[in-house]
């Protein structure tokens, strides 16, 4: 009954509130539910088929048959007839949005009905995601690249020069269960794989089987890193690797056009010099892909556009 009187309402609104316009609203981004994150969303208001501008827009939110109580955010004008806003739904699932909108004088009401669904994502490059699963394999295959330096250090030094080189990746190993700097390395590796498939290169199964060969016989080798994988779930561990290591390769045709064209204009400057020039390049480039795409980070604290630090 509260929800028909609701309708009801507006549809009152919609008569009398603005009796010289014809209003039209389409939900242009539809919000996403994720636990202490706020999503986007965006609507499209149109009076008398044209692009409405300079409105003051208002949503609550309530879900369609639950009582979770009302959710209320302003909507700023992001572009033309685009009324943008965060909200922090919940949970998933149905919701209503009854949105208030006020030209001078005048207003007029619509109610509008949506699916919420939950975002698995962490971050989004383009239409890429970046899940928390993506994250968690990134933090498991640091710690285990660690655990191999651990023990080349026991291997290597004795003393007070061990304790140092402990002390260091022990360090190094806290700073790897940090959520920024896997996100942060993984954001790269997306936006770098995502330029070089523009560029045209392409990473067969057979380059993705000789590379996981290869890691296969160096982990064998460390007793402990074959524990860590058991822990993780061997079979999963590979197959996780097998997606990161593609994105590894792609992100290695980058850096070595720009090391072949590097050095074919310096021809006689020496190997280190070279990859200092591809590096700079590399990282400048980096940069301009960054600038040039769209980054959402669906973390807590954050809802877009920029890289943790």
């Amino acid at each position: 009954m509260r929800k028909l009187t609701v309708f009801l309402f507006s549809l009152l609104f919609l008569f009398t509130g603005c009796s010289n316009g014809d209003w039209e609203v389409t939900i242009k981004t539809t919000p996403f539910y994720k636990e202490g994150v706020a999503a986007p969303f965006a609507v499209q208001i149109k009076e008398n088929g044209k692009l409405a501008k300079q409105l003051k827009v208002h949503a609550t939110f309530e879900m369609s048959n639950m009582d979770h109580g009302k959710i209320e955010v302003d909507l700023h004008e992001k572009e033309n007839g685009v009324y943008e806003g965060n909200v922090q739904l919940p949970m998933e699932g149905d919701w209503e949005a009854l949105l208030v909108i006020k030209k001078g004088n005048d207003k007029v009401e619509k109610l509008l009905k949506m699916h919420v669904k939950k975002e698995t994502a962490v971050a989004k490059i383009g239409k890429e995601k970046i899940t928390m699963n993506d994250v968690r394999f990134y933090q498991a295959l640091s710690k285990i690249e660690i655990a191999i330096q651990k023990e080349r250090a026991q291997a290597t030094y004795k003393g007070a020069a061990l304790n140092e080189q402990l002390a260091y990746w022990n360090r190094r190993e806290q700073y790897a269960h940090r959520l920024d700097q896997a996100l942060s390395h993984l954001v790269e590796l997306q936006v770098m794989a995502l330029l070089a498939e523009e560029k045209g290169h392409v990473v067969t199964k057979q380059e993705i089987t000789k590379t996981i060969a290869a890691l296969r016989h160096q982990y064998e080798r460390y007793e402990v890193v074959q524990q860590m994988i058991d822990t993780y779930g061997e079979k999963k561990f590979w197959e996780d690797y097998s997606h990161y290591s593609k994105l590894r390769l792609l992100v290695s045709d980058v850096y070595n056009d720009l090391a072949g064209a590097v050095r074919k204009a310096n021809p006689t400057v020496n190997d280190n010099e070279i990859r200092y020039l591809a590096q700079k390049q590399y990282n400048e480039l980096f940069i301009s892909q960054i600038n040039s795409l769209q980054i959402d980070l669906y973390i807590q604290g954050q809802t877009e556009g920029r890289l943790p630090h």
